[in-house]
């Protein structure tokens, strides 16, 4: 063990040390009427993920709370994702999200393989948060300790958001009651892994603030798989009025990651071990809201300045790649309630895209420089729904479109319509979407640095998926309720380039593929101190080599009090083989490279203490991969084996 690691396990365990007097102390702490566990750290709280919720439009999100990311011991955003059924991910190291390559990306329901330009996107608090220039999530930037929840939409209904087929949605925290928080973790592992994370926050009177500082960094199982993520964030918010409200939100975020290469690899072409991917980025929010009893609405203003920058060239002889991006806009939403029963939505985004790329090679050669360019989308929607008893079964039927233009691919219309009915402890819901979703500025830079390509971008159309769900919630008792998804997306004008006889090549709107499958999920409290969750993914593909789309997917996880003070969280996932590599975007591109069956086994283990008056603490201990299985995401790229993290929480 590297001497650094000892010396912060040393500091570790002496913050530990320093809590048991207090907790020695807590049988005193009874006398005076002070509880051994405050309420909040003694409620078992559900494992892993929540049941889809249903919204009256017929959409469904899976949600991810704040007390399941920490029993998740979530070191970043695709280890907080990857136990979510319907979801697969990409990973080289323990900690961080190599951008470039396979190293770094999630995919929902097969899909989001695509590189350049991605069919996912992920946002917080509901505005893009990603790389700017080639148009796909950079998953560093999306930080786990300004997550509040996380949401996962795997269907893009374009009354809640636009430009996607689907989406991951990070909801920030804020300080909703009166008072004062104060939370703090530090933990370190194997590895030389450490965490440490600071929050702080308020509300008095009219006024809330919230800071959050941390940071997450690890050496990595491999020589050159080290990893770095910084966090910042700050939320203010003021109550204008009982009605009205304003609140301005900032998040910086710096981080890189290093690519250890294949493992073993002595032949072919040269090794990238050591390239870097670095992330940075400052993110703006302000939103004007307000709320009535028949109406609320929201005015929100955003910029997002980043940058990804891959340094290659002196490793594997490939240019580096220097990107930076500004996406900006404002986002008006309305929702109305004019007779009873009734519901009418309404809204407009306009968003913009600014960035440059550069492609800088080895000596003497010069650097290919793209941009600054700027694309625009506008895009208004608006729906409505109601709800009415019929024979003892609440009906809502509901129907909604939006309405794109953008400023150099043309307009398009997106339709959704669904039904919600409510019997009791059932709910069965059925929807319909069209998912549509823009090139960005990745097919101006492609042309920029593959010249014979030139105009051929302006041809093309956005991407197209119909979107199909029908899903049934059902509670068996007061702990006990499943859900079922099934599930159609049926995508076309997928653009690729095609490099025809006679040359020059050019873009065309030529691909189209299907996903389809079957989510189940199961929630049991059998006994007041336990809860188990159980899901399962069923997915179908055409064709049959579309990569990232495992034939099925499990997943499992319990909360457990053992006894007063003692809590344990596991959770295991098992994936089938599936087809890896990014899916490229040229005609007849194939992915026939496999990687076998994974299995993941975890367990975080617990002891929560009172101390002072209103003081909690949790000394936790945390292991990944229990069983010590050799797996990987990528070939030659094995994951760590067995592995484990000593951390310290506190929280008054």
């Amino acid at each position: 063990m590297k001497k650094r690691t000892c010396l912060r396990l040393t500091v570790l365990l002496g913050l530990a040390a320093a809590s048991l007097p207090a907790a020695a102390q807590l049988d005193g702490a009874r006398d005076t009427g002070l509880p051994l566990e405050l309420p909040p750290f003694e409620v078992v709280g559900r494992p892993l993920t929540e049941l889809p919720a249903t919204d009256r439009f017929g959409s469904a999100a899976t949600i991810i709370n704040e007390g399941q990311l920490k029993d998740l011991a979530a070191l970043d955003f695709a280890s907080a994702l990857r136990r979510t059924p319907g979801v697969t991910i990409t990973r080289y190291n323990q900690v961080g999200a190599f951008g470039g390559g396979e190293g770094g990306a999630v995919f929902l329901r097969g899909l989001g393989a695509s590189r350049p330009g991605g069919e996912i996107k992920t946002l917080v608090d509901g505005v893009p948060k990603m790389n700017g220039v080639f148009n796909h999530p950079l998953l560093d930037l999306m930080s786990v300790d300004a997550a509040a929840s996380i949401a996962v939409h795997s269907r893009a209904a374009p009354l809640d958001f636009g430009n996607t087929f689907a989406a991951v949605n990070i909801v920030t925290p804020r300080v909703e009651q009166p008072g004062q928080i104060l939370r703090g973790t530090i933990a370190t592992g194997s590895f030389g892994t450490v965490v440490e994370r600071l929050d702080y926050g308020a509300k008095q009177g009219a006024f809330d603030f919230y800071l959050n500082q941390s940071l997450r960094r690890s050496d990595g199982a491999r020589p050159d798989a080290d990893g770095r993520l910084e966090n910042y964030f700050l939320r203010l918010g003021w109550e204008l009025t009982p009605r009205w409200n304003l609140s301005y939100q900032l998040n910086r975020t710096r981080n890189f990651t290093t690519d250890p290469g294949v493992e073993g690899a002595s032949a072919g072409p040269p090794s990238t071990k050591g390239e870097t991917y670095e992330t940075a980025d400052w993110l703006h929010i302000a939103v004007l809201g307000y709320r009535y009893p028949r109406a609320e609405g929201s005015l929100r203003a955003y910029v997002n300045e980043g940058e990804g920058n891959w340094t290659r060239r002196q490793f594997s002889g490939n240019p580096d790649s220097l990107n930076d991006w500004r996406l900006y806009g404002v986002r008006w939403r309305e929702t109305l309630r004019l007779w009873e029963g009734g519901e009418i939505l309404a809204g407009a985004d306009l968003d913009y895209d600014r960035g440059t790329s550069a492609s800088v090679p080895l000596a003497p050669a010069q650097p290919n420089v793209f941009g600054p360019a700027t694309a625009r989308i506008f895009s208004t929607y608006a729906g409505v729904n109601h709800t009415r008893a019929v024979g003892g079964v609440e009906l809502t039927p509901s129907v909604g479109a939006r309405f794109y233009e953008h400023d150099a691919l043309g307009s398009r219309w997106a339709p959704q319509a669904g039904l919600v009915a409510q019997a009791g402890a059932t709910t069965w819901r059925a929807g319909f979407s069209r998912a549509v979703n823009y090139p960005g500025l990745e097919v101006r830079a492609l042309s920029q640095f593959i010249p014979a390509l030139g105009p051929s971008w302006t041809g093309l159309k956005p991407e197209e998926a119909d979107q199909f769900e029908l899903g049934f919630r059902h509670a068996l008792n007061a702990g006990t309720s499943v859900a079922v998804t099934l599930f159609r997306n049926d995508v076309r004008d997928r653009y690729v380039i095609a490099f025809p006889p006679p040359p020059p090549p050019r873009y065309v709107n030529l691909g189209s593929y299907r996903t389809e499958g079957v989510e189940a999920m199961i929630e049991t409290s059998p006994t007041e101190g336990l809860a188990v969750f159980l899901g399962a993914a069923l997915l179908r593909v055409d064709p049959a080599g579309l990569p990232y789309a495992p034939k099925s997917t499990f997943t499992g996880g319990l909360n457990w009090r053992i006894a007063r003070g003692w809590f344990l969280s596991t959770d295991g996932s098992y994936t089938s083989a599936m087809q890896v590599y990014s899916a490229g975007r040229s005609v007849g591109a194939a992915n026939p490279v496999r990687v076998g069956p994974q299995f993941l086994l975890n367990a975080r283990l617990a002891r929560r203490f009172a101390w002072g008056a209103g003081n909690r603490g949790e000394i936790y201990l945390s292991g990944e991969n229990l069983t010590d299985r050799r797996f990987t995401y990528t070939p030659g790229y094995p994951l760590p084996g067995i592995n484990w993290m000593l951390g310290f929480r506190f929280d008054r």
